[in-house]
């Protein structure tokens, strides 16, 4: 027998009773779940000789059984023997991995002693009980706290521990030593465990540490992660590659040591529930030289940069952490302003930010830009040829993915990079201006019908014929979704060449979809328009639609009629939800036989069309 599996043996007590001879040598896999009643592993009888139980174990998993409370243990029977003592050995000598889930009653796992046969016929002591264990999982035990020793006063030492995960252990208040760890993750533990971290800074690569929350956090708790001690007897950076921190205050508060020059390594940072982190913390991006992927969230009191009166204006501070790639910035009420995002950023994600007033930096001309009078009528300009050009126009020009949700205060995005390949914005109702990078692409040429005269002066041209407001978007962008953005984005929206994907959900704003001027049209796979109110036109040209695969145009009452290159491809396009008005039935040309016949098929098409 190399695995058993025990499940729903809820009457099961004791796993092994008193007089059974299984010793199970070649078990390597053991699992055991929902075992009700299950309290202890054995009974043994002092007549019974010692027995090796087993002693091939490579992985044990232990879930949902409530009333356990201790581990195996290896305890001292009979009488001496040739001068040494009559033991049972351990049976976790080659256990690699020990899962132990939802066992609440689990007392402090306790070290047996290991023993092992020498040269000379006798025995020796080893003191760690789990030799070869490489991944320890912990998760729901409420009554553990802690290893006990085997011998008391000597270390709790798993020797080849790799991995070490503790969540849900509200008692536990020590960790054990473990040369070799470089995985770590605690959740939901005491803040007191943060203390016991520094161990093992010399082998991590990878910690996370969501900690228990608490409202408020003394002075005396914002200590840094290193101790001072420690720093003298480093002579090397850490090896720390991801780093996730939750309710981890003592990386930020006042009293902390600013270890992050130890983690000149460090490619991916979280920052959760960090109720101190109030400004950008300049000289941690400055330090994580290595970081690649930056994602903060939850953290109510962040606001921007500190506003010391010596210090430059947001704009011309540097960009930090240099080699950033991704950013995420999610549920940070408080926030306005932004830092200053270095070129190498290729995606950003902002949701949850009500407050934020723009995503690069601090746009110049964005309060002459934007303004809304009492009539809630913006004074916008009316192509991109009309914003003002800014030292800001050369931002992000790597980056391909940004995404936008809940940010209500956004009264525009502009400087859109050129490289862009996916917008998506979601619960953005203030915009009013989506504009790319001036010197990504040539400015669209005005047209007399929808823009206004490039010779005319604004104010005469405003007041005599008001035009409608253009977008433009990057030029090699492909996916485009506005969902749910209710009064956004009044106007004329022109689509790029390369767009194969456009969704526009709950838009009460633009009100017509027309191709880029000066460029091929674009060549659509996927249509969706749903509940937009105020959309009355589509593009009217073949190309546009002739890959088209997937159609919804559902709840858009100003779209009187298809047009006539998009009827002509209905048939063959395999998904579609259309509203019935657009189900137009394509009748073959009828050449009736006398004049008579024309009346009748007039009243049949129509009424065809009616249904």
């Amino acid at each position: 027998m190399v695995e058993i599996h025990l499940s729903g043996c809820e009457r099961l007590q004791v796993l092994f009773s008193c007089g059974t001879s299984f010793t199970f040598p070649k078990l390597k896999v053991l699992t055991l779940e929902h075992l009700l009643d299950f309290e202890r592993w054995w009974e043994i009888n002092e007549a019974q000789e010692e027995q090796i139980i087993f002693p091939l174990l490579e992985k044990l998993f232990i879930r949902h059984c409530g009333k356990l409370i201790a581990l195996p243990e290896a305890p001292l029977l009979g009488e001496p023997s040739r001068g040494g003592n009559r033991l049972v050995c351990t049976p976790f000598s080659l256990l690699e991995n020990l899962f132990i889930w939802y066992c609440g009653k689990l007392v402090p796992l306790r070290e047996a002693p290991l023993v092992h046969e020498s040269c000379s016929g006798g025995y020796r002591l080893v003191q760690s009980a789990f030799p070869a264990l490489k991944v320890l999982a912990l998760e729901d035990l409420g009554s553990f706290q802690k290893w006990d020793a085997a011998v008391e006063g000597e270390p709790i030492l798993f020797p080849q521990l790799e991995t070490l995960s503790v969540q849900k252990c509200p008692k536990l208040v020590d960790l054990p030593e473990a040369p070799k760890l470089s995985v770590l993750v605690i959740e939901d533990g005491k803040q007191e465990v943060f203390h016991f971290v520094d161990r093992y800074l010399s082998s991590l690569t990878n910690l996370t540490l969501r900690l228990e929350h608490r409202e408020t956090t003394s002075e005396a708790e914002c200590t840094s992660i290193v101790p001072v001690d420690s720093k003298e007897k480093w002579n090397q950076k850490s090896p720390l590659t991801v780093l996730e921190l939750g309710c981890c205050n003592s990386f930020f508060g006042p009293g902390a040591l600013e270890p992050w020059d130890y983690f000149v390594h460090l490619e991916k940072l979280e920052i959760d529930r960090c109720d101190v982190l109030v400004h950008w913390p300049e000289n941690v991006f400055q330090s994580l030289v290595s970081l690649r992927t930056l994602l903060i969230r939850n953290c109510k009191n962040l606001t921007g940069y500190a506003q010391a009166p010596l210090e430059p204006l947001a704009s011309e501070r540097s960009q930090h952490p240099r080699g950033l790639e991704s950013l995420c910035l999610r549920n940070c009420p408080s926030l306005v302003e932004m830092f200053n995002v270095p070129a190498s950023l290729k995606k950003m994600t902002i949701g949850g930010c009500i407050k934020l007033e723009s995503i690069f930096g601090k746009q110049q001309g964005m309060a002459e830009l934007v303004q809304v009078s009492s009539s809630s009528e913006a004074i916008m300009p009316a192509t991109v040829s009309e914003l003002p050009s800014t030292p800001m126009n050369h931002f992000c020009p790597c980056l391909e993915d940004l995404c936008l949700s809940a940010c209500g205060s956004l009264p525009a995005v502009l400087n859109l990079p050129p490289s862009l390949k996916t917008l998506e914005m979601d619960r953005c109702s203030s915009i009013q201006v989506l504009s790319c990078q001036l010197g990504g692409l040539q400015k669209p040429e005005a047209t007399t019908s929808r823009s206004r005269s490039p010779i005319m002066p604004q104010p005469l041209a405003a007041a005599t014929a008001p035009a409608a407001r253009e977008h433009l978007l990057p030029p090699h962008l492909e996916y485009l979704t506005i969902l749910n953005c209710a009064g956004m984005l009044g106007g004329t929206l022109r689509l790029p060449a390369p767009l194969k994907r456009l969704f526009i959900m709950g838009n009460s704003g633009l009100t017509s979809l027309e191709c880029l001027s000066g460029e091929h049209p674009p060549s659509l796979e996927s249509l969706w328009l749903e509940r937009c109110s105020t959309l009355a036109s589509l593009p009217n040209e073949p190309q546009v639609y002739r890959s088209l695969w997937s159609l919804e145009i559902t709840g858009c009452p100003a779209i009187k009629k298809l047009p006539r290159c998009l009827q002509q491809q209905l048939g063959s396009i395999k998904r579609k939800w259309l509203d019935a008005r657009y189900e137009v039935t394509e009748f073959k040309p009828l050449k009736p036989k006398t004049w008579k016949e024309i009346p009748r098929l007039v009243r049949e098409r129509r009424q065809a069309c009616r249904s």
